[in-house]
């Protein structure tokens, strides 16, 4: 296989609420796009605020044709669990300190799928478009992220000019996002038009792990005809544990004694922090680490405990990156395994609320 990349941005300055589009003008099939973003925060410190937060949306559109669309949570996920390995992000608390987070946006089982990728000559006008919002989670400025146009956007097409013999591509769409309840059931009609390879379910509040939000999960064809999976979402994710691993990120936070750090892993979070230089505080240990949320102990020598914010670093171990949920149908890489949507006239999920949160639902597909 003959292959190259294209570099189509790198480091483009981005406006704080801009909506990049990019017309995809290569003839050979792309296997993926490298999507990396950087911002700077702000002078004092951004607590809590992610690169992924301000990321609001990925599309690949051929005009009102939708090939794809994620948030940067959602598509950092979808890394993961087509990879085995965590996306390249380097979230950080530090006032003035750089983020970075850079994820694949696969369009075959893997990077360099000969069979499964995306061919811009089979559309009419294919396109890429990122839109960020800086200020989703809080205000750009000293305590944001830093109140300049400094977002920095990259863009690689992994490219393929020789050895590719395309038969489709796999499309990755957010289909619902809610805000769950405290109690019944959510129900969410899915597309028949496509084979489902993947569904990837993303429930997120600090301090709640994905299976006390959503209990259950169900997916139901033509009223309970025929039912592929009624499950409890906590099975699901010790399924999803086994099959995927754990994951791993450098983390850089800034806090004191038992603040609220918000986390990358929901489940089974275990995390090493260690002081950066420059810190004043001595004795440092971990109170908890759950649901989202990392409490670190840290005290002076003489057994006081810091009450001024310190620079941390952390090495986060867990799984359930970003509070996701991945579902699999069959054996991925086998789309002869795929769940033949198209055979039913009508597909529900069903979802057991127990928890409000914030609530997404993504669902890849085998498009020929």
């Amino acid at each position: 296989m003959k292959t190259r990349d294209a570099v189509l941005l790198y480091q483009e300055t981005q406006t704080d609420t801009a909506t990049k589009t990019l017309d995809i003008d290569l003839a050979d099939p792309i296997s993926a796009f490298w999507i990396e973003v950087w911002c700077t925060n702000g002078a004092t410190s951004n607590k809590g605020n992610y690169i992924s937060d301000i990321v609001t949306k990925i599309e690949v559109v051929d005009g009102s044709d939708v090939l794809a669309s994620l948030n940067m949570f959602q598509l950092e996920a979808l890394h993961f669990y087509k990879t085995g390995k965590m996306p390249g992000i380097f979230p950080s608390e530090w006032g003035g300190g750089v983020q970075r987070h850079g994820a694949y946006l696969l369009f075959g089982h893997y990077l360099w799928d000969p069979a499964l990728c995306l061919v811009p000559t089979k559309y009419k006008s294919p396109q890429i478009k990122v839109t960020f919002n800086k200020a989703a989670i809080r205000a750009a400025g000293a305590t944001g992220f830093a109140d300049a146009n400094n977002i920095l956007l990259t863009i690689v097409a992994k490219v393929m000019e020789e050895g590719a013999s395309p038969q489709g591509l796999l499309m990755q769409k957010q289909l619902e996002s809610f805000t769950s309840t405290t109690s019944g059931d959510k129900r969410i009609e899915l597309p028949t038009d496509y084979p489902y390879s993947m569904l990837l379910c993303r429930f997120y509040v600090q301090t709640s792990d994905i299976n006390e939000i959503i209990t259950d999960l169900k997916l139901t064809c033509d009223t309970d005809k025929y039912i592929p999976f009624n499950r409890k979402v906590r099975d699901l994710d010790s399924e999803a544990l086994g099959f995927f691993g754990h994951g791993k990120v450098k983390h850089d936070i800034f806090c004191s004694h038992q603040d609220a750090v918000r986390g990358i892993f929901n489940k089974e979070a275990s995390v090493t922090p260690y002081f950066a230089v420059g810190s004043t505080a001595a004795i440092i240990g971990v109170n908890y680490a759950w649901s989202n949320e990392i409490k670190l102990d840290m005290y002076t020598h003489d057994g006081v405990a810091q009450t001024t914010d310190q620079k941390v670093t952390l090495m986060e171990i867990g799984h359930s990156p970003h509070a996701t949920l991945p579902v699999l149908f069959g054996v991925y890489g086998n789309p002869d395994d795929y769940f033949p949507a198209p055979k039913y006239g009508k597909v529900e999920l069903v979802l057991t609320q127990a928890v409000a949160a914030t609530c997404q639902i993504v669902l890849e597909q085998l498009r020929s």
